[in-house]
């Protein structure tokens, strides 16, 4: 067990993160366990030579399964092993988009939600609203609200799902957004993805997308995160 965490020790230190770095580190560093007759290895350190190949050999896979683990929202994450209640993620086809005639004021009102929002109304224009409702159930997985404000001559769009639910039509908009920025007591991820800007961030059980096309101001992202907060 002492070699074994000298091993590990060596693979940390030295950023070796292929198997065969590995075995050639391991020949280097410990020639007493690999001893060579011909070109057959002695049979007794052949086994322990073996056995640190499997150590070797499980580090790359830690290597890899790590960082897939951490990037990747754990779809059976539930409160019993640390994470969110019923994480939720929903593919394109178990899904509907429809234009709705309300707000999302109107329907945080109607259906005593804490949604935040953006008080616009009367100086937006070309304002729509899209509903993603779930093809199994019918429950609402996102209001999706976009708007012209001429004043800034934008287009600002905001979207709103549950912090367990996720859906692959914003799996990009969550890969391109990897900087941070503190608003308030919120952390807003944020990132510039084809001329528009983004970011995300969650508020009391929600996740806010927000997202101004061709939009390369972040600082104004941030603008726009504050004013949603002032409407809790």
């Amino acid at each position: 067990m002492r070699e074994e965490h000298k091993l590990n020790k060596a693979i940390k230190q030295d950023g070796i993160d292929t198997q065969s770095e590995i075995l050639d580190e391991l020949k280097r560093r410990y020639p007493q366990y690999v001893e060579q007759s011909g070109n057959k290895q002695a049979p007794a350190r052949k086994r322990i030579f073996a056995f640190i190949s499997a150590i070797a050999a499980a580090a790359v896979c830690v290597a890899v399964i790590v960082p897939c683990a951490v990037l990747l929202p754990n779809r059976n994450n539930g409160v019993a092993n640390g994470g969110k209640d019923n994480i939720r993620y929903c593919k394109q086809d178990e899904y509907e988009k429809k234009y709705v005639e309300y707000t999302i004021l109107e329907y945080r009102e109607s259906n005593n939600r804490n949604y935040l929002y953006f008080d616009w109304y009367e100086f937006g224009e070309e304002r729509e609203t899209v509903c993603y409702s779930s093809n199994a159930d019918n429950e609402v997985l996102c209001l999706e609200e976009r708007v012209y404000l001429p004043e800034n001559d934008e287009f600002v769009q905001l979207s709103i799902t549950k912090s367990n639910i996720y859906l692959s039509e914003l799996d990009t908009t969550i890969a391109s957004c990897t900087s941070e920025q503190s608003v308030g007591n919120n952390a807003v991820k944020w990132g510039i993805k084809e001329g528009d800007a983004l970011c995300i961030f969650e508020d009391n059980g929600y996740r806010y997308f927000i997202k101004i096309k061709q939009g390369q101001d972040e600082n104004r992202l941030f603008e726009l995160v504050a004013e949603l907060l002032e409407t809790k």
